[in-house]
């Protein structure tokens, strides 16, 4: 039997706002198995962030359980959850977040858990893969907003993880560009081996997944490709990835 790239099961996470407390994600549970692309669709504040924030290992659920690659990830201290987010999880950010000092290859390679001279020979071909090998010296600035997402996504698969988590990847891309770039991220997972999951808002890039899931209120229900079609989030607000708070809890 295949162990699933990531696993959870009854995810539970809150946060505590001016409001009181809120419930973002609900006793969710999902299974995403290696080389498979899953969908994560659902309006503007359901909880989809939230939910791959904490499958990504970038905050602690309040209650249930993550497995990574098979590891339960419950008992992991903050040095063990980073290598092992480093190691087998790769992100990609509507927003690229490239360092601009830097030119496209020295980006893919600062990510590598080698260092960046170990991972020079990676890098250049990741990055020759999406279609940059004649732009591997060239920084931020110089490259269109298409190319920055590849350079993200090389940077995401850098360390050849089994979990390739995308929030909203083509969010700040023009419709051609958009579907040039999912092409390039479902050819290098397959490649790779990687599961995929792919927050979107978009029905178009939903339907590019084997299968999707939605959320609504911070709960998780198998879905189709129906996904609305919403003004992005601020990528720099997470609050607006919360519900309206669930409990009756309030703060001074």
């Amino acid at each position: 039997m295949t162990t699933p790239a990531v696993q959870a099961r009854a995810v539970c996470l809150s946060h505590r706002g001016p409001r009181g407390t809120v419930s973002a994600v609900r006793d969710a549970s999902l299974e995403i198995a290696p080389g498979e692309t899953v969908a994560l669709a659902g309006r503007s504040g359901s909880g989809k962030t939230s939910l791959l924030m904490a499958l990504g290992l970038l905050t602690t659920p309040d209650s249930g359980t993550i497995h990574i690659a098979g590891q339960d990830t419950s008992a992991l201290n903050d040095t063990a959850a980073s290598a092992l987010r480093r190691d087998r999880i790769g992100f990609v950010f509507q927003s690229f977040n490239l360092l601009p000092q830097f030119t496209a290859l020295e980006n893919v390679t600062v990510a590598h858990r080698g260092g960046m001279r170990a991972g020079a020979e990676d890098a250049r071909r990741l990055l020759e893969g999406v279609g940059l090998g004649h732009r591997l010296r060239h920084r931020p600035h110089e490259l269109s907003a298409g190319e920055q997402q590849r350079v993200a996504i090389a940077r995401a698969l850098v360390n050849g993880p089994g979990l390739l988590l995308a929030d909203e990847p083509t969010g700040n891309l023009d419709a051609g560009t958009e579907s040039e770039v999912l092409d390039v991220l479902a050819r290098q997972a397959t490649e790779q081996g990687c599961a995929v999951l792919l927050v979107t808002h978009s029905s178009d890039v939903a339907a590019r997944a084997d299968r999707t899931l939605r959320m609504a209120d911070g709960v998780l229900r198998p879905g189709n490709h129906e996904a609305p079609q919403e003004p992005q989030d601020d990528p720099h607000d997470p609050s607006q990835d919360d519900p309206a708070p669930a409990s009756q809890e309030t703060h001074p």
